[in-house]
């Protein structure tokens, strides 16, 4: 009892440690949000939140290609293999971020974003990548403090840029924005360390891409189908009400979705720690330490969701146009806020098992629940769209989230009764 005790504690200073760099994140980008909420026009303000959410999108495909792969590599046998896949994977990340410059100037532009704020952005969503993998390099490597670190120079730096441009510079507001974005991705990236810009593969850059090929095929093409279709349950909305009615009726729904950030924060800061973690764990056969990880990673997400609906509360009852400007409906900000807590709990319920997944590589089972639930949130949203308005386009992406809590539950289930079996076969041959 007092060894678990003692693990349970320690597991928990490791969340706390592992929340501070993104909940640092979650708060410079709530406030560059709530600030551009009041000096951007609704129209402004959306195209801002869809390049935010655009540039998060790109985080999650960077996960899918680079960063999952990772903890599985820890599976390997052989030091050596698992030394040269990691190498493999963060050397193909530089090449491709330098790509994905083209497409966020691209989508900045068609936006209608000014030459200038298309580049800052797109710089950005490139060095954006290149941190974001950093992190989870930092990661697999055992060294948390660095993507802590990582995370807090990102945010302060960004902070302290956006209050030289503005307030010292008087640059206008979507320059700086971009701008300060930019400085603070770059310096967030040094904390990282001497070794992730060691690009360095022995074997040739031939031989590098047929390594990253098997990678494709057995796990990140399946993570990458995950992502495209998680995008769709969870974020089907941004693309649809932005192409059918603009965004300007995006912005209002966007303005509620801010007090939910810090639950998708945390949710992804924790999977990111966790998922290592139990991959360790599946590899040195500790099962029941991976039963009690999942169990803590619930409980610290539902502490997370009713202090954020808490204080959901305590903003609308006392105060609501602290946040919200007069251009905004309250009633209707309220309503979308409900919705929100609602698809929110709905996430957070299947995210250990979806962990637990992506740490056994079961990246298949995760990209086909993805699947169902894409479909349905796609169609939902689109329909209701059409139908009800803007606002009920969160209620389509609860029925996706329903779907996709229902797989994941399933697939994960299924895991864990295949584990229980091989457990007591163990011990009758023992």
């Amino acid at each position: 009892h007092m060894s678990t005790l003692s693990w349970s504690s320690t597991k928990l200073l490791r969340y706390a440690i592992a929340v501070v760099g993104p909940v640092s994140v979650a708060a410079i980008h709530l406030t560059l949000s709530l600030l551009m909420l009041r000096v951007l026009s609704p129209a402004e303000f959306g195209v801002f939140t869809f390049l935010l959410v655009a540039a998060q999108f790109s985080w999650g495909i960077w996960s899918a290609l680079f960063c999952a792969p990772l903890p599985v590599l820890l599976l390997e046998t052989s030091i050596a293999e698992q030394r040269i896949g990691i190498n493999v994977l963060r050397c193909i990340n530089w090449i491709a971020a330098a790509f994905s410059i083209v497409v966020f100037f691209l989508v900045a532009e068609r936006l209608g974003l000014s030459t200038s704020a298309s580049i800052c952005f797109a710089l950005y969503g490139a060095v954006a990548l290149i941190r974001w993998f950093g992190r989870s390099f930092a990661y697999v490597r055992c060294q948390q403090l660095r993507a802590v670190a990582s995370d807090l120079a990102y945010s302060v730096s960004l902070l302290a840029m956006l209050a030289v441009t503005i307030r010292l510079l008087g640059w206008p507001p979507q320059i700086a924005c971009y701008f300060s974005m930019l400085i603070g991705a770059i310096i967030g990236v040094l904390p990282i360390g001497k070794s992730y810009f060691s690009l360095h593969v022995g074997e040739g850059w031939g031989v590098a891409f047929a390594r990253y090929r098997l990678i494709w095929k057995d796990q990140a093409r399946w993570a990458l189908l995950g992502v495209l279709t998680t995008e769709a349950t969870a974020n089907a909305h941004v693309y649809i009400v932005t192409l059918l009615q603009g965004p300007s009726a995006f912005a209002p729904i966007a303005a509620s979705s801010l007090l939910m950030r810090p639950i998708n924060v945390a949710q992804n800061a924790l999977t990111d720690f966790e998922r290592p973690q139990m991959a360790r764990l599946i590899a040195g056969g500790q099962f029941s330490a991976v039963r009690q990880s999942l169990m803590l990673f619930r409980a610290a997400l539902a502490a997370i969701w009713i202090a954020t609906v808490l204080s959901s509360v305590v903003i609308f009852l006392w105060l609501p146009r602290l946040l919200f400007p007069p251009t905004y409906d309250l009633d209707y900000v309220a309503a979308a806020t409900v919705l929100w807590t609602v698809f929110a709990a709905l996430r957070l319920l299947q995210t250990p098992e979806s962990a637990l997944l992506q740490a056994a590589g079961e990246f298949k089972d995760l990209a086909m629940a993805s699947v169902y639930s894409s479909i349905g949130s796609v169609g939902a949203v689109w329909m209701l769209v059409m139908s009800a308005g803007a606002l009920w386009s969160i209620a389509g992406l609860c029925l996706g989230a329903i779907i996709y809590l229902g797989a994941t539950l399933y697939f994960a289930r299924k895991w864990l009764r295949e584990l229980s079996r091989l457990e007591r076969a163990a011990e009758c041959n023992g």
